[in-house]
This record gives structure tokens, C-alpha cells and sequence, in this order.
């Protein structure tokens, strides 16, 4: 009778893959922590989430640390059941133990990382953030008050307004996100978190009235 086969000693190896890999993204996040929002967002393609806090990745550092030094003392005594038992927890938890929350500390790769966003936070604390300018319907307003003679053009509908300062930011926010694999529908927030960006409903306005040119500028290689 064929004796079971003892998948063990690759589960092993399999954990030591993974938090050797969990620690390198800890190490990069450890990095991150001094980096303005405008930075962090942009170091790389990141997945929705929520950013974390400094004592959730040291926390998490800690734990990875500890939790690889029990399973090399547990391989060491022989014992490649430890290994297995990890193992079937950290796929019962992405199956069905965590909670489609963001509150996630997302792996970060040292290859896909852009490093001209890798600032000192003195240099980021000091770049004045960009002001944001006015509508144009209000300098419109502003322009044509009291000034009864104006005689009034009609605007071709087939020629889009020219994007202001604030519109152009998101217009190239919005090229590199795309660029990067993010979806339509998720621009509009994640440009809003950015350091000096309008708002969510302001941002999603913006990408309506120029998705055109955002697109054609995302398909440029």
C-alpha cells in the first residue's frame, strides 16, 4: 500500500516565501510612514485601501518577525506540522475570515516602486500646496457683472472649455492612475485623497467634462 505523501516539508518552504515577502513589504511601508499623502498615493499602484497607521506596521513587523522565528524553531525540532497549519489558516482567513474593509496593509513590491515619490518629508513639508482656482463660471460672473453691452458669442458645443490649473492636475492625476491598471469608476476618489485636490464630487466632475482627452493621453505609451 502506496504510503500518503507528505507535503510538509513544501508547505515550509511555502511560508517562508510568503513572510520573507511580507516582511519586505513592511520594510517599504516602514519608509513610506514620513511621506505626505501626495507621495504615498503615487510610490505604487497601490489597491483600494486605507492607508495604515505607524503602529499597525510596526505592529505588523513585530508579529511577521516573531511568527517566522516560531516556525524556524519548529522546523528545527522537526516538527513540519507547524508550517502546514499556517498555511491552511492564512488561506482560510483571504477565503473567509477578513472583512472587505480597505483596512488592509497592502504588499508593496521593490520593483514596482517609483522612486522620484520618494521624498525626504522635510522637502515634502516644504512645497507650498497648490491653490485652487476659482470656477470659471464665477470669473465669468465676476467678469460680464454690471457690464450690460457685453455682446455674447455662442460657444461651439463641439469645442471643449480649456482645463484651468486645479482641472489639469486632475486630468494628470487621472492619465497616470489609468495608466498604472486603475479603473474609471475609481478615479474620482482616489485622486480627492491626494494632498491639494478638490473634492470627490469636484474631482468626478472634472474627469466628465474631460474624459476624452484623459483617455487618449492614457493610451500614449
Amino acid at each position: 500500500m502506496a504510503q500518503p505523501k507528505d507535503d510538509s516539508r513544501v508547505s515550509v518552504e511555502r511560508m517562508r516565501a510568503l513572510l520573507a515577502r511580507w516582511l519586505q513589504s513592511l520594510e517599504l511601508h516602514a519608509r513610506y510612514l514620513k511621506l505626505p499623502d501626495a507621495y504615498y498615493w503615487h510610490v505604487q499602484p497601490w489597491p483600494v485601501h486605507e492607508r495604515p497607521l505607524p503602529w499597525v506596521v510596526r505592529l505588523a513587523r513585530q508579529k511577521a518577525t516573531e511568527l517566522l522565528r516560531a516556525l524556524e524553531e519548529h522546523c528545527g525540532r522537526g516538527d513540519r506540522q507547524f508550517a502546514v497549519g499556517l498555511e491552511q489558516m492564512v488561506f482560510l482567513a483571504n477565503l473567509v475570515g477578513l472583512q472587505p474593509a480597505g483596512r488592509h496593509v497592502p504588499l508593496a513590491d521593490p520593483q514596482a516602486e517609483r522612486r522620484e515619490m520618494l521624498q525626504t518629508a522635510d522637502t515634502a513639508t516644504r512645497e507650498a500646496p497648490r491653490p485652487r482656482a476659482p470656477r470659471a463660471s464665477a470669473r465669468a460672473a465676476r467678469a460680464t457683472r454690471g457690464n450690460t453691452t457685453t455682446i455674447r458669442t455662442p460657444r461651439s458645443a463641439s469645442v471643449p472649455t480649456p482645463p484651468n490649473a486645479a482641472a489639469r492636475v486632475v486630468i494628470e492625476d487621472a492619465v497616470r492612475l489609468l495608466q498604472w491598471g486603475r479603473r474609471w469608476h475609481e478615479l474620482g476618489e482616489l485622486i480627492s485623497r491626494l494632498h491639494g485636490r478638490p473634492a470627490v464630487g469636484d474631482a468626478r466632475r472634472i474627469l466628465r467634462a474631460h474624459r476624452a482627452q484623459i483617455e487618449v493621453d492614457a493610451a500614449q505609451p
